[in-house]
């Protein structure tokens, strides 16, 4: 298998288990403050307790080590502003604004790493805009307005993410999400009311903390290791398709028309983007060399 589908696979991987997460968070009846708390704790326990088992030598130079703290610092924000966005907004909503990931992460490969950005990511690209722009015309008049500036700075730290971890290839950048965890844990320790959830949420917070997120954070990390960082962007996307067809089987919760609207035109993107097209020597699907 090639290094570029291997990097697909992994992503597509991550992405089918981090669908469920959405679905979780509104599970959980705790405040969203104390829901963090234990995400965050449960996530670098678990990733480290993984690390140790596989006997992981992670022994960065002092770029490595700094180019971990801020894959660590991007995570923590974006877990907390995804968290935060899902409670104020709709679960539709939230994901479909993820889809500016996919130009935020371009920009910032383009003007950091220097990666040419072929013309028909740009277009797929704009799409996924124009489908953005639907959604917050439909936030206006629905006071979700707040949320969804939320899950906008929770796309911008997720492509930073990507690009810092694109910078890091071809290491293994797993063992950041340990730090990662403890600053979104250290925190929201000063902000929730309690540390104590509900007994109906434990169950929850289980499959959330020591299932979904380590696990698909840990294929989803290694996906920059093989792909652009606008790839895995766009390969997100995915979860903004099945996110919310959980909890609308699950919690009966149906996207408004504008969310229906937004999301049809980022999946004729993606369609658009994945169609086969000519390739230059020695160029990916997604980059001109």
């Amino acid at each position: 298998m090639s290094p570029y589908h291997k990097g697909v696979l992994l992503t597509l991987a991550g992405v089918a288990v981090l669908s469920l997460d959405a679905l979780l968070i509104r599970l959980i009846s705790a405040d969203h403050w104390t829901l963090l708390f234990w995400r965050g704790l449960l996530l670098s326990l678990c990733i480290g307790t993984a690390c140790l088992c596989r006997r992981h030598r992670y022994r960065p130079s002092r770029r490595l080590f700094g180019l971990g703290l801020g894959s660590a610092l991007f995570y923590a924000i974006c877990t907390i502003t995804f968290v935060i966005s899902i409670r104020l907004t709709s679960v539709a909503n939230t994901l479909i604004i993820l889809s500016a990931a996919p130009l935020i992460g371009a920009l910032l490969s383009r003007f950091v790493l220097q990666e040419s950005v072929s013309g028909r990511t740009w277009l797929a690209i704009g799409l996924c805009i124009g489908g953005l722009a639907l959604v917050f015309s439909g936030s206006r008049d629905q006071g979700h307005l707040l949320g969804d500036l939320t899950a906008l700075l929770c796309a911008a730290s997720m492509a930073a993410k990507f690009v810092v971890e694109r910078a890091a290839s071809p290491a293994d950048m797993t063992p950041a999400l340990v730090p990662a965890g403890l600053l979104v844990s250290l925190f929201t320790l000063f902000q929730t009311p309690t540390l104590v959830m509900p007994a109906q949420d434990m169950l929850w917070m289980a499959l959330l903390g020591l299932g979904v997120v380590p696990l698909a954070y840990a294929l989803i990390t290694q996906g920059p290791r093989y792909l652009p960082a606008a790839e895995v962007s766009l390969l997100m996307l995915l979860e903004m398709i099945l996110g919310p067809l959980w909890v609308w089987l699950v919690l009966a919760e149906a996207p408004g028309e504008q969310a229906w609207m937004g999301g049809l035109v980022v999946v004729m993107a993606l369609l658009l983007q994945r169609l086969p097209a000519p390739r230059r020597r020695q160029s990916s699907p997604l980059f001109a060399k």
